[in-house]
């Protein structure tokens, strides 16, 4: 007769305490991977915030198609960071995945620990790209308006502005969940004796 245990409980305060522990203790690697997207996104909000003064200022056109094709290679770019930076975070943390899994913790419970440490990092690249990239955007229009217009330019669309920043930190997220997630189930597959006897 088989006995049905209850599911280990894994609440969302104690995964994102662990995926807050793991990365302050590894806020090198962290720093690394949390660069790659503040990259990504803040080449895009300067593209983007550079755009709308320029078409408030009716100087010349807006981005250039080929402008979005450079975005778009910088946050495949970014992707492809973020992914290779969450295997490493992987090979890295096999012993503690094994010793996790001994203890009753579940492929979902390994899974969400990934995800949401990646959230963080997303939430926190997103937030400085977008400030570094909207900076950036109105910093390369001093030449062309004064500190006053930009001013006025800013207040009018500050709006738009808003929904900039919103969506940098929302593509952040987007970006470094899928990049994550294919590392994470890796993780949450890997036997636990073999866990515990893997060397780096």
């Amino acid at each position: 007769m088989s006995l049905d245990l209850p599911e280990p409980d894994f609440s969302l305060s104690e995964v994102f305490y662990l995926s807050y522990s793991n990365i302050k203790r590894r806020f090198f690697r962290s720093i690394i991977t949390a660069l790659g997207i503040i990259l990504g996104i803040a080449f895009m909000a300067a593209l983007l915030t550079n755009s709308l003064i320029l078409d408030w200022l009716q100087t010349e056109s807006g981005v250039e198609a080929y402008q979005y094709w450079l975005v778009g290679i910088s946050l495949i770019v970014a992707f492809g960071g973020i992914t290779n930076s969450m295997l490493m975070a992987v090979n890295e943390r096999v012993k503690e995945i094994g010793v996790y899994k001994c203890i009753g913790g579940l492929d979902s419970h390994i899974v969400r620990l990934f995800i949401v440490e990646a959230l963080l990092l997303g939430i926190l690249g997103g937030f400085f790209g977008a400030i570094i990239g909207i900076g950036m955007g109105i910093g390369i229009n001093l030449n062309r308006a004064s500190l006053d217009e930009l001013t006025v330019i800013l207040e009018a669309n500050f709006s738009t502005l808003l929904i900039l920043f919103s969506a940098c930190i929302l593509i952040a997220i987007i970006l470094t969940s899928l990049a994550t997630y294919i590392p994470a189930r890796r993780a949450s597959k890997l036997s636990p004796a073999e866990a515990l006897r893997y060397e780096n």
